[in-house]
């Protein structure tokens, strides 16, 4: 496998042209489980996955019932283990991995921001941060959260939206920033996200190039390794069981 600084320089002259829309500049591996987790060795929906900088260890930041008395948990996952280890509290690299993860502006582009457009119902008109903005509304980068906490925010559906891509939809439910999408390092240009099918995809948002990974269903907190050459990621099994997974990146 080439290296992250290798992959860095071949992404950048492969993608010097433009890349058809329906094309990647990279490829994607099949997926491999790191983990089976159950609901005993882990309580709660999983709502945050981070990558530590030391390899082949993840956190996972769970939620159970509903605000203002929900129980958050943190865990820890080790390649190699056969359960989630329950730490107290979450681990710095954790947050700081995750601010990452979840933030609105593309990191290689802060100017190119993930829209959230909102339709309550059907006799309502999608409402688009990006058009407020226009009308000379300001849209901070907190946006998630604003959305989130609304009065409406378990209401009508919320579509998160990346240069026309759809990267996440909330239907009647809060919006989690991360939830469905994550920003590869900035030397990259990618997201992966979840699509409309409930598959891993990957997008060059540079160029638009696109790429759905085959044998992927269920989903949720997609997450790039800090070295830009693997996804890991949840998949729902069952109702309170998931898998942690993971995929490598690299050239065509």
């Amino acid at each position: 496998m080439k290296s992250a600084a290798a992959l860095a320089v071949a992404l950048a002259a492969l993608t010097a042209g433009v890349v058809a829309a329906d094309t990647a500049p990279f490829s994607v591996s099949a997926p491999a489980v790191i983990m089976d987790i159950n609901g005993h060795s882990m309580k709660g929906d999983p709502v945050e996955l981070a990558w530590s900088q030391t390899a082949g260890q993840f956190y996972v930041e769970t939620a159970q019932g509903d605000a203002p008395r929900t129980t958050l948990r943190h865990y820890l996952i080790a390649v190699g283990d056969q359960a989630p280890s329950s730490v107290k509290v979450q681990p710095p690299w954790a947050a700081q991995y995750w601010a990452f993860k979840s933030r609105r502006d593309a990191p290689a582009d802060s100017r190119l921001l993930i829209d959230v457009r909102t339709q309550v119902d059907d006799n309502m008109p999608t409402q688009s941060l990006a058009d407020k903005a226009k009308g000379g509304g300001s849209v901070p980068l907190s946006y998630a959260e604003e959305v989130a906490h609304n009065e409406d925010a378990e209401g009508g559906d919320k579509t998160l939206v990346l240069k026309g891509t759809d990267v996440g939809r909330f239907h009647n439910a809060p919006l989690l920033p991360g939830l469905t999408f994550g920003w590869s390092p900035a030397r990259l240009h990618a997201i992966a996200y979840v699509d409309d099918a409930g598959r891993l995809a990957v997008m060059d948002y540079q160029f638009g190039g696109k790429q759905q990974v085959g044998g992927t269903k269920d989903v949720l907190l997609p997450a790039w390794s800090p070295d830009g050459t693997q996804i890991a990621f949840l998949v729902r099994t069952g109702r309170k069981d998931y898998t942690l997974e993971r995929v490598t990146i690299s050239l065509k």
